[in-house]
């Protein structure tokens, strides 16, 4: 018998990039797609494994390694794919960023290793392109004025996803503790050409907003408070973990978040802890795969209150991936890396 040599690509940050991996437009799109075959029964998707050597500090100083594995039968093509993501918040303040890991796709038939890419920009991408579809579904399209709390890497793509939700944007107030905020204004600002304004409280940046996205690294308690919130017309989109009051969500007409299961199995973000502290009925939660597939409404006056929650799914990633693995095919972009040149070993 021939034991073949096995080969497998690399893709670097810089490769992932020029092969589309930040382009938060075909984000949205591949992850439109992937919600339709969500309720289509066609995704395979276990629980987020999350990974943290049990101390005293929370995850936000200790850090943590997520992996989140996911199949998904597109008919023509199968993709197997699984993202493992360190996250360190801390890591910010030494030139590292805060969420780094890879994304491994395999072969769809020997279920041997195809490719090795580096994931934290589709995963940024790929959460700016969700929040862009559920935008245009729940969020006042009117909206002229948002308000931002965060300014990292997410927040960016929050923003690119947002634009292209509203046609209407033009100013943007955007809050964090440290200088990054100035940063976000001047090069988002330079960006999108949109009025950015840093502020200097939490408070200023949600203040009269009728669209409020918080996007914070892994908080042990909330940093916008229910009283700040306008009371009438609001979407609030919660990207990070505990990032509200709990009590803000007795005000919500509606409740979203991409897989509840998935969300209460994590049980650190706002929408998680309001049902762990009774504070709403786990009964009202609604998975948003239905809206965005056109089966159920979204927003349906302005004079509802609509709060989102994504706890971020596997196949988002893999989809993104392996649009971005076709296109390095195409264009010959990548490194080669010999798995083995014989498996037989022993």
């Amino acid at each position: 018998m021939e034991y073949p040599e096995k080969n497998i690509l690399f893709l670097s940050l810089e490769d992932v990039i020029a092969c589309g991996g930040n382009d938060v437009n075909k984000a949205s799109e591949d992850v439109k797609r992937g919600f339709e075959l969500l309720l289509e029964d066609r995704i395979v998707q276990p629980l987020k494994t999350s990974l943290k050597i049990k101390k005293k500090d929370h995850e936000h100083r200790a850090g943590l390694v997520n992996f989140l594995p996911a199949c998904v039968d597109l008919g023509e093509e199968e993709i197997y794919s699984c993202k493992i993501l360190g996250a360190m918040p801390p890591n910010v303040e030494i030139g590292l960023p805060r969420a780094a890991g890879l994304t491994i796709l395999f072969d769809s038939v020997t279920k041997t290793p195809l490719c090795v890419m580096d994931a934290q920009v589709i995963s940024a991408t790929r959460t700016g392109g969700v929040t862009r579809i559920v935008a245009e579904k729940i969020a006042d399209l009117e909206t002229e004025e948002i308000g931002l709390v965060g300014a990292g890497v997410n927040m960016r793509t929050q923003l690119l996803g947002l634009q292209l939700a509203l046609p209407r944007l033009k100013k943007v107030k955007v809050y964090s503790r440290r200088e990054a905020k100035h940063r976000f204004a001047e090069e988002m600002g330079e960006r999108t050409g949109l009025n950015i304004l840093p502020v200097e409280t939490a408070e200023e940046a949600v203040k009269d907003c009728s669209l409020i996205v918080t996007c914070l690294p892994n908080m042990d308690k909330p940093v916008v408070k229910a009283e700040w919130v306008k009371e009438k017309g609001i979407t609030v989109i919660n990207i990070g973990c505990y990032e509200s009051e709990t009590i803000l969500l007795k005000r919500m007409d509606r409740v979203f978040t991409d897989i509840w299961e998935q969300n209460k199995h994590r049980g650190v973000q706002t929408l998680a802890l309001a049902v762990f502290q009774g504070v709403i009925p786990e009964s009202i939660v609604e998975d948003i795969a239905p809206v965005l597939a056109g089966k159920k409404p979204g927003r349906q006056s302005s004079e509802e209150n609509i709060f989102f929650s994504p706890i971020g799914l596997a196949f988002e990633d893999g989809l993104v991936a392996w649009r971005v693995y076709k296109e390095a095919i195409r264009k010959g972009i990548g490194t080669k890396l010999t798995l083995w040149k014989s498996c037989k070993w022993i």
